[in-house]
């Protein structure tokens, strides 16, 4: 059934288009590092677009536009880990630069959609983009390997005040939240308020529980220490054999620990980039020169290889190392970066060699360990695993989520930012403190809240020497996780459906 709305200039789409890219591109600035949040209600100007059209493959591609503007210029960065990978690499970058925000603009695309696919009048299109909308992220989130950048919930990083909205309504649910915000300057122009009440409400409400969080949770410290080190390896220096030992020596300048105090000491992802059982003179002296046997635990990236059924396999690890040189645990990274680790098509594209290494890693297993230290417990992840929300075996308490990672990849772009504020996000999520290691920076100690105790920046060298903070109560995210959002989702669907039998105008 179509309905008359009172129409905004009729531009033709030589004009809509490129003018929908372009918002994209300008909302993008409400994201870290720039994190100019206002800049995120631009996108209402797409939801304009939408209420006035009632051709389906136009609404498809006012969201896939809006998208391809966001994505594109967002995700620019990813192009320069194939410039690092080497000249073999370089036809890929056109399909990078251009395909994968292409791609991922399908799901915004999908969402306006079906939005105007069911959506009969103005009201029911808002609520339902309030719906499908977050939900086509979730999608993007969750399908195939999943890739949850840069989410529109991703905007609310910042400020720290509205940053709290993810311990309570989860990554997933703040996509509805934002939803919700930008969909407040339509439903006012529309005067449709009934939406525009539920909307403000909702939103007010989110707001102000996140201030009043963020203004009464109070950062504590633990009497734990901790030293970060940062050794700032290029990528060709990293895996230069010729200067093994020169990095190794750098690292245990970096670490070395007089005090006779007992530390948690954090080297970077791949830190060693020998396998563990070629290095076990090396670890005696290491742990020698770093600990000069006071006690301590070194963690720190390594490549890792197993043979299972006459089979090598290799995975990217990260190890716990005792003063004594004894190895206390590992842990094997379970979310691998597509195409830069493995092959996710390698039944197809088997002639495809990744990016990252030599030989392609292979997922850690469930029954991996988690790690210990002066009754704190350490929740690892590597790299890529901080952009997902915290996933975490239910029965055990965590202290301190340790991220390791070598961001070296991308340069001095937007992408060791990003990658830096999304693990952030993690700390926020859960109230447990982060400790992030990279290679190149940005290392950090984070508080509960998300606030940065003290950073490395990217391209510097050096170690920070810290207490680790004490971890909040337990958030409703942590407790609850995802069902937080599917809740929300299912409130929203029965909400839409009874009131859409009533008639909602």
């Amino acid at each position: 059934m179509k309905f008359k709305i009172n129409k905004f200039k009729n531009n033709s789409n030589l004009i809509k288009y490129p003018f929908l890219f372009l918002i994209g591109i300008l909302a993008t600035f409400s994201l870290p590092p720039f994190s100019i949040f206002p800049c995120v209600f631009l996108i209402s100007i797409s939801i304009f677009y939408l209420l006035n059209s009632d051709d389906l493959k136009e609404a498809f591609l006012i969201g896939f536009f809006l998208a391809f503007g966001w994505f594109l210029v967002s995700l620019y960065w990813i192009s320069n880990a194939i410039l690092t990978g080497g000249k073999e690499f370089f036809w890929m970058i056109p399909f990078v630069f251009f395909g994968l925000p292409a791609l991922l603009s399908i799901f915004w695309g999908l969402a306006f959609f079906f939005t105007n696919l069911i959506g009969q009048n103005i009201t029911e299109r808002l609520f339902l983009l309030s719906i499908l909308f977050p939900l086509f992220e979730w999608l993007r989130g969750n399908i195939l390997s999943g890739f949850p950048w840069n989410m529109l919930g991703f905007s609310l990083s910042s400020p720290l005040e509205f940053a709290q909205t993810i311990s309570f309504l989860g990554p997933y649910g703040q996509n509805i939240l934002i939803v919700f915000l930008i969909t407040i300057p339509v439903s006012f122009y529309y005067n449709k308020k009934f939406f525009l009440s539920i909307a403000t409400v909702v939103s007010v409400a989110a707001l102000l529980t996140s201030t009043y969080l963020y203004n009464n949770n109070k950062i504590r410290f633990t009497k734990q220490n901790i030293r970060i080190v940062q050794p700032n390896f290029s990528h060709f220096e990293k895996w230069d054999k010729s200067k093994y030992f020169i990095n190794q020596e750098k690292l245990i300048e970096l670490s070395n620990d007089r005090s006779n105090e007992n530390f948690l000491i954090i080297w970077p992802e791949t830190a060693i980039v020998n396998f563990i059982d070629k290095i076990n003179e090396d670890i005696s002296y290491i742990v020698d020169n770093i600990f000069y046997k006071n006690s301590g635990i070194l963690i720190a990236g390594i490549p890792r290889k197993e043979m299972i059924n006459s089979k090598n396999y290799y995975y990217n690890s990260m190890i716990a190392i005792d003063q004594n040189g004894e190895i206390l645990g590992n842990y094997d990274k379970k979310r691998l970066v597509p195409f830069g680790e493995y092959n996710p098509f390698r039944a197809f594209l088997s002639f495809f060699s990744v990016i990252a290494t030599d030989k392609e890693f292979s997922k850690g297993g469930r029954s991996n360990q988690f790690f210990a230290f002066n009754n704190l417990n350490l929740f690892p992840m590597i790299c890529y695993e901080a952009i997902f929300p915290f996933k975490a075996n239910k029965d055990k308490s965590y202290d301190l989520i340790i991220n390791i990672t070598n961001d070296a990849w991308f340069g001095e772009t937007l992408g060791p930012e990003q990658h830096f504020w999304l693990a952030k996000q993690r700390a926020v999520e859960t109230g447990i403190p982060m400790v992030r290691v990279s290679n190149s920076g940005i290392s950090s100690l984070i508080a509960p809240n998300g606030e940065e105790i003290e950073s490395l920046n990217f391209g510097s060298s050096g170690f920070l020497e810290l207490k680790i903070p004490e971890k909040f109560k337990q958030t409703l995210y942590l407790k609850f996780g995802e069902k937080i959002y599917y809740l929300i989702t299912l409130v929203l669907i029965f909400t839409f459906i009874f009131f859409k039998r009533r008639g909602f105008n």
